[in-house]
């Protein structure tokens, strides 16, 4: 895709967001993301085919945006522990603010399953990939003690994972504050060194 082309791409995509968070998925149609890009729906066609097409761009898109802000939040925490505070309240606020990533999880998970399910799984293993490494980043300089590396980032990502639901199901990220404060602590005295 050309320059051009991926600036169009972009603004259906920034619109489409727009009209999904109005609608929601299932009520939005083709011509009502073509009405908000600004464009004819025969235009928009020439970028995607379909509804789910466009999905499955945001959520690739968001996911990407995601999965930046948390790296960029783990390169710039200076000691381990830092680095799984950060990578914690970074996705969680991130999360808060991506509304179509949690909305492609509830309301479209059971139509789009196999799509979903996919870019899930691919986060996860980021997931998984991260926190190993902040994890044996803090085994190698003597802050962190556990025998299995990837057992305990799998243990914490299931405890973000509540979390990130009791986000979706709350809808306040004030309440996620002291409760994402709490059990970081306590997460953080179980795996430091004594």
């Amino acid at each position: 895709m050309g320059g051009q082309n991926k600036d169009v791409a972009r603004r259906i995509l920034q619109a489409t967001i727009k009209v999904f968070n109005k609608y929601g998925l299932r009520k939005t149609t083709m011509r009502d993301i073509a009405e908000s890009a600004g464009m004819s729906k025969s235009s928009l066609y020439y970028y995607f085919q379909n509804k789910k097409e466009i999905l499955s761009s945001v959520i690739r898109q968001e996911t990407e945006i995601l999965t930046e802000k948390l790296h960029t939040a783990v390169q710039q925490a200076a000691s381990p522990q830092e680095k799984l505070r950060a990578y914690v309240i970074t996705r969680m606020r991130s999360l808060f603010e991506l509304s179509i990533y949690y909305a492609s999880l509830t309301e479209a998970y059971l139509e789009q399953y196999a799509f979903i399910e996919q870019e899930r799984e691919a986060f996860t293993n980021f997931e998984i990939t991260t926190i190993q490494e902040i994890l044996s980043e803090g085994i190698n300089t003597g802050v962190f003690m556990t025998r299995d590396v990837l057992t305990t980032a799998k243990m914490l990502i299931i405890i973000i994972k509540d979390l990130e639901l009791r986000l979706i199901i709350g809808k306040s990220m004030d309440d996620l504050n002291d409760t994402v404060s709490t059990i970081l602590d306590i997460l953080l005295q179980g795996l430091e060194t004594r």
